[in-house]
């Protein structure tokens, strides 16, 4: 089966402009109205939404390659990288680390013309420590991208001889002033580089990091409030199929950039939640702050307050912790009593407790 980057026309891709342009204006407005929706929160806020955002940004964008990582450690090395001091934070490592650097440092460079060596620190960084991705240092082998449970082809990618100068054809449209907006060079460019796959391992997240750098020059580098690489984690079997179909099609991407959209639009329609977590956050905060909580209970307490659940065991609390559940248990009362907790109907063996944010 021939795939587009086979065909005599390649890259000349093109699409429907009339198919996207209702869904391009949404996008552009709503990007507008969430940032002047953001001015009416304290510059504490819009930080701690920041690094909210960018946190889920990495988490997600690495999620969809099944790379599982820790929120504190992920939200710790945002917040390090932007030079933000955070009431807690923990210690962060290896590709967490890693990750979150490769993001800021993409996001940053919206305002700059992107090299090779550029895209290959950032794969670097994702990479910590790998000796095999060296900058500059695309892929030596032949590679084909596979189906979840490896079983079936969706497509192969060019052949290693000819990466250098595909990958300088892409490098040079990235640098041009097109006619395009950025929202829709974004999602341009992240197609074209997954179709190249030009490392070994690490390509989605590498090019989610290029399509959000462009996406943070279509808003002028104002601070991100979103994280689309949530949405696309959520839609991941038609994220794969979407990137699939249009390998093997005539070069139009208007699919692929309509889907791409799309996830733009449901992310920032999200940024609600988003809101709601950093204001009870920062609630969290004040209230610890109040009671003189002790330093290894306002970790314990941040931890949970990430957890997908709502409420909590004695024994996930001691879990955390990394003591005894009795003593967990006698930790979990004394916060009863000062209102930090509460207990939650159903007892026994099954007590569960939720956080008290105000």
């Amino acid at each position: 089966m021939g795939y587009i980057h086979q065909l005599p026309e390649w890259p000349s891709f093109h699409y429907q402009y009339t198919k996207i342009s209702g869904l391009l204006e949404r996008v552009n407005f709503l990007q507008g109205q969430l940032h002047g929706r953001m001015e009416g929160f304290s510059p504490d806020l819009r930080k701690q939404a920041i690094i909210h955002a960018l946190t889920l940004e990495t988490l997600a964008s690495n999620a969809i390659e099944d790379s599982i990582f820790d929120y504190g450690e992920v939200e710790s090395a945002i917040a390090r990288c932007m030079k933000i001091r955070m009431p807690s934070m923990v210690a962060s490592g290896g590709m967490a680390k890693g990750a979150a650097e490769a993001l800021v440092s993409g996001m940053s460079h919206h305002d700059k013309k992107l090299t090779i060596e550029n895209l290959c620190q950032w794969h670097t960084q994702l990479y910590p420590g790998i000796s095999a991705n060296k900058m500059g240092a695309w892929r030596d082998t032949g590679l084909e991208i596979r189906d979840t449970a490896k079983q079936r082809i969706r497509f192969e990618a060019p052949a290693p001889k000819k990466l250098a100068e595909e990958m300088k054809k892409w490098v040079l449209w990235m640098n041009q002033d097109t006619q395009e907006s950025s929202v829709i060079k974004a999602a341009i460019a992240q197609f074209w580089l997954l179709t190249l796959h030009p490392f070994a391992d690490g390509n989605g997240p590498v090019s989610r990091v290029v399509s959000l750098m462009l996406m943070a020059r279509s808003e002028n580098g104002l601070p991100r409030y979103y994280a689309p690489s949530v949405q696309m984690l959520k839609d991941k079997d038609v994220y794969f199929q979407i990137l699939e179909n249009s390998q093997k099609g005539n070069l139009n991407l208007t699919d692929w950039i309509e889907w791409y959209l799309g996830i733009i639009e449901k992310s920032i329609l999200e940024v609600k939640s988003t809101q709601a977590f950093v204001i009870s956050r920062q609630k969290l905060e004040d209230k610890m702050s109040a009671l003189g909580l002790s330093g290894r209970q306002k970790r314990i307490l941040q931890k949970l307050s990430t957890l997908e659940k709502p409420n909590f065991t004695c024994q996930e609390w001691s879990e955390i912790a990394g003591y005894s559940a009795d003593t967990a248990l006698r930790e979990i009362r004394m916060l009863l009593n000062q209102r930090m907790l509460q207990k939650l109907p159903k007892g026994g063996r099954s007590t569960r407790y939720k956080i008290v944010f105000q």
